[in-house]
């Protein structure tokens, strides 16, 4: 039996070692080139809620209260929900709808150093309505657009990840 679980032992330690030659890590923990972050964006959302426990999970990156004494600001410039229409029925209702979210963002320092030029994401879902789906289709609505926020916060956090070091 320890020779089972030496080779088991000796197998993982191998796949490891392989998995991070090849530069593969777990999405997780990330650094950046500032310690202190200001979030300038509407409080009390989701989405801020949503960025804020991003950032503190992911990094260790302090989020403070005051912009003057962080070393990065990430502003969030816009944020806009859309819906149009795909396709109509022979009623001339709509039968198809597609949502987008659309978030304009920055990252720089105080003193005016971009370290994310301002970055427009934006995200898509599509949307079928069904006459017998009334009382669904607005909690569905809900639902897509979170999910949505969660693909462009996580795509956020990969900005900052990567974000450019400062100029010395």
């Amino acid at each position: 039996m320890t020779s089972r679980r030496q080779l088991i032992a000796t197998a993982a330690l191998f796949g490891a070692a392989g998995l991070s030659g090849c530069g593969f890590r777990l999405r997780g923990s990330f650094d950046a080139p500032f310690k202190t972050m200001y979030l300038q964006t509407t409080k009390n959302t989701p989405f801020s809620a949503l960025l804020e426990r991003l950032i503190r999970a992911n990094s260790d990156i302090e989020l403070v209260d005051n912009p003057n004494a962080a070393e990065a600001i990430l502003v969030i410039m816009t944020r806009d929900e859309d819906k149009e229409v795909l396709s109509i029925n022979d009623a001339g209702r709509a039968r198809e709808d597609e949502l987008k979210l659309t978030i304009d963002f920055r990252i720089s320092s105080p003193a005016g150093f971009d370290y994310v030029e301002p970055t427009q994401l934006v995200a898509t879902r599509n949307m079928s309505y069904s006459e017998h789906e009334f009382l669904s289709r607005e909690l569905e609505e809900d639902f897509l657009y979170s999910d949505m926020e969660k693909d462009l916060a996580h795509q956020i956090i990969r900005y900052i990840e990567a974000s450019k070091q400062k100029d010395s």
